[in-house]
Formats: C-alpha cells, structure tokens, sequence
C-alpha cells in the first residue's frame, strides 16, 4: 500500500491511503488497539479484520469507531427547488413525494460536497453547482450548503457558499468553513485559507484556488485529526443510483469507490474482497436467501491483471457458473445491493436513489430488513429516494420524509408520522395507499 505517515505515536502509526482515502493505523497488536477502549469481542473483530504486512496488523480506522457516524442534518439554498431547505436526518431515512419534488436534489447535493471534498472537482462543473442550478426564480447569486454530522460523539457543522457569474458562467467559493462543537477547524475566504488545531487555536495560514475547496488540500498532520476525521467521513459517503444494464462483469483492476451508476461495480467488490475478506461468507449467505440456489461468486482470472466475475449455482460439486453479464437484471441489483449493505466499510453513509426499481416484489423486503439492521452498526447511516409502495409502507411510517411542492414552488419536507398521527384514513388504508389517492397530505 502506498500510504503516508501522517501521526507517531510511540509504537503504533496512523497512515493514509491516496488511493481510497481512507486512514489506517498499524503496529503491534497491542499498541493498536490499545489506543481505543474496547472490549474482547470487539478487539477479536478488528484482529480478525486486519490485513497483514510485514507481520503487522493493518486495521482500518473505520472499523475503530464504537459511536454513531451520521448526517443529522442538511440545509441546501438557491439550488433548484431547493430553497432555504432544511432536512433532518435519522440513521434510516426515506425520502418520498410526486416526480419533481427534489428527492434526487438533494442526492445530487451530497454526491458535488464529497466529490469537491475529495478534490477531484471545481464548482462550475456540469455535475457539481453549474450556474444552470440556482433556482430559477430567485434573483439571488450565491448557493448555500450546510452539513450537520455526528462523528464518535462529535458536532461538525461544514459551510459552503457559491457565488456565480451568470453572465460569464463562472462560479467562485465565497466561503468554506468547518467548525466542530462550535469551535473553528479551518475558513476560507476571500483566497484566503486559516487553520486552527484541534484544540480551536490558530495555525497557519495559506493561499488557495477559490474555484476548488481548500478543505481538500488540506494535509492530515498530527494536531488535525478532527478535520482529518471529518474529511474522510465524507470521501466515504456513497450516493448511488443502480443501473444493472450498464453493469460490466470483467474488472481490470481494483476501484475503492463505487461509482454513482454502480458500473464500476466489479472493481469496487474486487476491493472489497481485497479489503474485507472475512465479510464474505455472510454476504454470500445472505445474499443466497433471496438468490435461490446461490452458491458463491467467483473472480476468475481472465488476463494478467484482469477479473471476471461469475456466479455458482446449484448443488452438483462444481454447481452451475454464470457470468455477472448472464444474469437478470433483477439478478444484478441484488447482488450490488447486498454488497452494499453488508461489504461496506463501518460508518459509512449511504444515499440510494430509487434501490428496489429492478427487484422482485418477494425480495424487496428481506433487503430492507437486512438494510435496517446494518444501520448503526455495519452502516453509519442509509438515506433512500423511493416510489415503490413496499419500500414506503416498510419505512413510510415512522422513518418516511415527504417532499412536497405547490405547483412550480420551493420543496418543503414533513415528517409523514407527525401529519398522519391517529387519523382514519392512516388507520384504514396503507401509506402507499394513501399516496396513491394523494391524500397524504
């Protein structure tokens, strides 16, 4: 692994991969787990989880963290029909409402902040803030985004505003701001970057480019970490909108993050496998509950560097191979939700546009079953855009956020539960029912 030492500690060392962007800590066994206050079984867990090298544990700083890793809260301004919007979060949430509400906006959101906070793009970018995003009947220039997240017990609150040219279609950061329990981590403004450590004093200052975010150039150094861990919560986050035609089924190498359309699935579950061996009889064994007759999946050698992968069915000894490209749709789908849900690293935050829309009706509710149960604990957090009635009438009721607009005016969101309460119609018919006639509201 190529990596970078960014903290020493006596004998244990913290490192950080370029390639997925997460953190690492090796050393002794002892000295690494040592650093956390954890109990038999979970030091088990994370030993079991180490990849070796050079006769170290490697551990995944992911899988360190015993408290809530989440999204609390969202406020996105001057983005669509997003207009002074404010979306508060639970662990599992649904996002629900007619075509055009501003569901996938919000996704849209969260996918530009993280791939701005990985430094892979600018502001003006077709699909981070473009000026043909301000909402169209607001007079007003700059965009304002807010994130609110809970981290081991922490509050980080991150500020982003985006000031456009119209007529040059150019855009600039006016102000990029991370603070945690209230106390700043890092300000730019005006060119201008100003750190502060972790215990809020100030510390250098810098110039930076204000078409990108400063916050992604910032260096993890010893007396950063809270930044550092803020950073890679959200290079971390998935947002994903499956589109199982567009699947391949060879991998030529390994990719440590799964795409938006998920078609680089097979060399993201390539990673995984890499990363997080020990996953693997569960997720096959679940998987195969909704699978019929599913035996295993195989990454078959195809080339120097390349993978195909296949799925074994059957009872005979060898069973019956299938290429991924063989299988359903449906087929597919399942198999990359699964992964999703079981494989990916602790912590992180998922944002699923439409999950179930090539699922099988018999199968949509063990996934959310096993969704809910890996929320909070394999899963920081799983926020879904959903119109199907099995999906809203499972989470709809206590889980469920509707989105909603007056003709061609702003989204404004409502907690279902609080509207509902005990009414008839709540008692008499289905939530999805209740939607279908438009009486949710």
């Amino acid at each position: 692994m190529e990596t970078t030492r960014y903290l020493t500690g006596g004998d244990y060392r913290h490192y950080n991969c370029p390639q997925c962007g997460r953190f690492w800590i090796t050393g002794s066994a002892e000295a690494v787990l040592r650093q956390r206050d954890l109990d038999s079984a979970q030091r088990d867990r994370l030993l079991g989880a180490a990849r070796l090298e050079d006769g170290y544990p490697w551990i995944d700083t992911g899988l360190l963290s015993t408290q809530p890793r989440m999204f609390k809260r969202i406020y996105i301004d001057n983005y669509k029909s997003l207009v002074n919007f404010d979306l508060r979060l639970q662990d599992l949430t649904l996002l629900f409402g007619q075509n055009g509400a501003g569901k996938t906006a919000v996704l849209d959101v969260v996918y530009a902040l993280r791939r701005l906070l990985e430094g892979a793009a600018r502001v003006t970018d077709r699909d981070i803030f473009p000026p043909s995003s301000l909402t169209r009947w607001q007079e007003r220039d700059v965009q304002r985004f807010r994130l609110e997240a809970e981290l081991e017990g922490d509050a980080f609150e991150y500020r982003l505003d985006v000031e456009h040219d119209r007529r040059g279609r150019r855009a600039r950061i006016v102000l990029e701001r991370l603070s945690k329990s209230g106390g700043l981590l890092f300000e730019f403004a005006g060119g201008d970057v100003r750190l502060y450590r972790d215990d809020h004093s100030e510390g250098p200052t810098f110039k930076a480019d204000w078409r990108e975010s400063a916050l992604a150039r910032v260096a993890p150094v010893e007396d950063n970490l809270a930044l550092t861990r803020f950073v890679e919560f959200i290079r971390g986050v998935l947002v994903c909108r499956l589109n199982p035609p567009a699947l391949g089924s060879e991998a030529a190498g390994e990719e440590p993050i799964l795409a938006r359309d998920a078609r680089n699935f097979v060399e993201w579950y390539r990673h995984l496998l890499q990363e997080r061996p020990h996953l693997y009889h569960e997720y096959v064994d679940v998987l195969g509950r909704s699978l019929g007759g599913l035996r295993g999946l195989a990454l078959e050698k195809a080339g120097i560097d390349t993978r195909v992968l296949s799925a074994v069915f059957g009872e005979a000894d060898e069973g019956h191979r299938y290429g991924f490209h063989e299988l359903s749709d449906g087929q597919r789908a399942l198999i990359v939700l699964y992964a999703i849900t079981l494989l990916t690293v602790e912590g992180t935050a998922l944002f699923i546009d439409e999950p179930v829309n090539y699922v099988g009706l018999r199968e949509i509710q063990p996934w959310l079953m096993a969704l809910a149960d890996s929320c909070g604990n394999q899963i920081g957090q799983a926020v879904l855009c959903s119109h199907h009635p099995e999906v809203i009438d499972y989470l709809g009721g206590d889980r469920g956020v509707l989105l909603w607009r007056d003709g061609d005016g702003p989204t404004r969101t409502e907690f279902l539960a609080e509207r509902l309460g005990d009414s008839e119609r709540a008692a008499a018919l289905r939530l999805s029912q209740l939607m279908a006639r438009g009486w949710e509201r």
